[in-house]
């Protein structure tokens, strides 16, 4: 009898088989996958196998937002492995890890972090806290949002504003080293902004009601202070109590919300409503006293002539 032929193998040689394998994806594109994920995921990534196992490391562009309830351990640990710029960086911070964003702030200047996102928590029994002065290091940033804290006055011959910032929120944030004078510092430092929200923020004068108001402060004791951004399209101001602020002409305003509780009576409706007379949207919301009716009848007529 003949000898029977060797049985083929069906099975594809180790080489041909990895030919559709995630393995044999070039790098670039390894990276370019893993940047798309969530951080969380992206680090996770380094179970797929062994190929993958550092690639989230040097993933171009990964977004550092952690969400709420990330323990702070696992911002550290992946920051101190992660050896590209860092683009975005975002955390929900309780009273007991407050003090990890001194640590991180430094950190990420260096990284040329773009976007940061620190939210501290706040509330009737919580301190608010103080910023590292390292925040103004943070040159690269493009959007900045911060909640629950205090900004340092900047150091001594150094910028207070951010050259390439064209978004900056602040709730709930305070500028006790400098009062309002240190906030108009900061925005008119950043010329490129295009949004600007400040929501019920306090500064030193907040905490002298009982001071004498001198000449040149409202009747709230604050002095007069402008908001120069000639570049902003949305602006929106929430406050408890009229500080002072005044706002230089918007050529570019396209949508503005004003909301206080209470404003100084020296306050003239007429040139607000001028300065932001190219604005598209407007939410002007103000208690209604008689020695305001003229302004608010003029700017409305202002409005509807656009």
């Amino acid at each position: 009898m003949e000898a029977s032929s060797p049985r083929r193998n069906s099975r594809q040689a180790p080489a041909e088989e990895s030919e559709t394998s995630l393995d044999s994806l070039p790098p670039e594109i390894h990276g370019r996958i893993v940047s798309l994920l969530p951080v969380r995921d992206a680090v996770r990534t380094s179970a797929v196998c062994r190929a993958w196992r550092r690639i989230w490391e040097s993933a171009p562009g990964l977004a550092h937002d952690w969400g709420y309830g990330a323990g702070p351990a696992h911002a550290d640990a992946v920051l101190a492995r992660y050896t590209r710029p860092v683009r975005s960086f975002g955390f929900d911070l309780h009273k007991p890890s407050f003090r990890r964003a001194d640590d991180w702030v430094p950190l990420l200047a260096g990284k040329g972090v773009q976007m940061l996102r620190l939210h501290f928590s706040y509330g009737r029994n919580i301190d608010p806290h103080y910023l590292d002065e390292s925040i103004f290091n943070c040159r690269d940033l493009t959007r900045l949002d911060l909640i629950g804290c205090e900004i340092p006055a900047a150091p001594v011959g150094r910028l207070a504003g951010f050259p390439n910032l064209t978004e900056l929120y602040l709730y709930h944030v305070g500028f006790l080293d400098n009062g309002v004078r240190g906030l108009e510092a900061m925005i008119a430092g950043s010329p490129l902004l295009q949004l600007l929200w400040l929501d019920k923020l306090w500064f030193p004068e907040d905490e002298d009601e009982d001071k004498d108001v001198e000449e040149g402060e409202d009747d709230h004791g604050f002095g007069r202070w402008i908001i120069r951004a000639p570049n902003l399209r949305d602006l929106s101001i929430v406050c408890d109590d009229d500080n002072g602020w005044h706002i230089e002409e918007l050529l570019y305003i396209e949508k503005v919300e004003i909301r206080s509780d209470n404003y100084a009576t020296d306050r003239d409706f007429l040139k607000l409503l001028t300065s932001v007379s190219r604005v598209r949207e407007l939410c002007l919301k103000m208690p209604i006293l008689y020695d305001n009716l003229q302004y608010e009848e003029v700017g409305v007529d202002l409005l509807n002539a656009q």
